[in-house]
Order: C-alpha cells, then structure tokens, then sequence
C-alpha cells in the first residue's frame, strides 16, 4: 500500500470565511443515485464544491468527467451569472462513464435545468488526450478546476496536466474519488489510479494538496505551502473509524454513526 502523503483539512481552515456563505444549491438528483455508485453523490461533497463556489466566485470553471452532470449543476448553480462552465467528456463513452450514467443521459442534471443550462458548455473529445478547441482558446483564462472523469492512473494523470496548462497560476483544482482501501490494490485499475497519482503529485512539489476532511475530496493551490493546515491519516494504522480509509464525515467522531459499513 502506498504511505499517504496529503494532509486532511477542514475546508473552513484551508479557506477562512467559506461557512460563512449560506444558501448552496445542489442537484435532486442525487437523491435518486447510489452513494457508491455515483461520482460526486454525497450531500457534503456537493456541498463542499458549492461552497468553495460561492466564496471564490469563479468566473471560469473547467471540470474533466461530465457523466449526469451533478459535478457541472453544482458549479453552474453556485457561481456568479456571467460565469461559465466547460465540461469535458468523450464523445464515445468509456466503461467508466457508461456505468456512471447509469441509463441515464450525459448532462442530464443540467441540460433541460433553465436556471443552469445557459452557463455550462458541454465539450467532447475523441480521445482521452485530446484538448478540444473549445478548451484550448481559453487557455490561461480557467480559475477553478474540478478533475472527475478517468479514474486510471494515466487518466487522471492527462486530465491534471491539461487542466494544470490551461488554468490561471493562481486557480484552485479539485479532484474526487481520492480513497484507500485496506484492500486497495484488489480494486480494478479503472478506478484505482486517483489515489497513487496525487500522492506522486504532492511528493513533486508543484502543487501543494490538501483532503478536506468528511469527503473523498482533494483540493489544491500552487500557493500553498507546508504551512497550510492538515493532519496526515494513513488508512490502516489508527483504530475504527479510521481503520481502512481516507475518512468521511461521521467517522470522525463529530458526528455520531448510526451504523457502520
């Protein structure tokens, strides 16, 4: 199992002010998905990319895995009007997407949504690689990043580094799906490639990263530094509830556990 290397924060201390912003919008749809199932599913971790709309005003967002388009309504929904929201996804679905759909359609958390609809872009690539025109002529123009779409090690790895290039120096970048199990390495590949690479990612340098804490979560700024607040949590060395994974909300002791997995 690889060491973890990114501290975990509550998201009021690596952005002082954001709980003082009320009023987040998040999509009903998520009360028709399985938590498991679904990226981006779980009220906090909606609610934690809502805030972090609503208290740095974003004006141009870029996300990587469009999916049903919970992630793209809830950009949409909680930054200011003028902004816009460029979701990128293939234009032939991989296994990943088709299971995230779910029978369902691709956007269609936002695409019949008149409150929202007029601010997201829907771009599709032909490869994974590949970065669209729409994309590319805003190029430096990007101050907030949500990387959600392949889940493999050289996917996440190509979304980062296109967003990394097409970003302000100053954007914040987030990235979902950041686990592990105790079990991790008998996980398929197809959805165990977040973890390692921002681990690389943060042992590099470039960009300092931070888990917020009760989600699955990582959030990132090139200025940060090792001041930035966090506490470390290997998965596996403290006792239940942290005894397998990077931890959710209720199993941090804040919140009582009805039950446990």
């Amino acid at each position: 199992m690889i060491p973890n290397g990114i501290p975990t924060a509550e998201l009021k201390d690596l952005f002082p002010g954001v709980e003082e912003h009320n009023g987040l919008t998040i999509p009903s749809h998520i009360f028709s998905q399985s938590d498991w199932d679904m990226p981006v599913a779980l009220v906090m971790e909606q609610a934690a990319m809502a805030a972090l709309c609503r208290f740095l005003k974003p004006r141009m967002v870029l996300e990587f895995g469009t999916a049903e388009g919970q992630g793209a309504f809830t950009l949409a929904a909680n930054t200011p009007d003028d902004s816009k929201v460029f979701t990128v996804d293939l234009a032939a679905p991989t296994s990943y997407t088709e299971r995230c759909l779910m029978g369902g359609e691709l956007g269609a958390c936002f695409n019949d949504d008149p409150t929202v609809s007029g601010k997201v872009n829907q771009v599709l690539r032909k490869v994974p690689d590949e970065t669209p025109a729409e994309t590319e002529r805003h190029a430096g123009e990007f101050d907030f990043a949500h990387i959600d779409g392949d889940h493999t090690y050289e996917g996440v790895k190509i979304d980062t580094e296109c967003a990394f290039r097409l970003a302000k120096d100053d954007a914040v970048f987030i990235w979902h799906d950041f686990y592990n199990f105790a079990t991790y390495d008998d996980q398929p590949t197809l959805s165990r490639g977040v973890y390692p690479y921002l681990n690389e990612l943060q042992n590099a340098g470039e960009i300092t990263l931070r888990h917020i804490l009760g989600t699955y979560i990582v959030v990132g700024r090139r200025q940060w530094d090792d001041a930035t607040p966090g506490t470390i949590v290997q998965p596996g060395e403290l006792p239940f509830p942290f005894g397998e994974r990077i931890v959710r909300l209720w199993e941090t002791g804040r919140v009582e556990a009805l039950h446990r997995p």
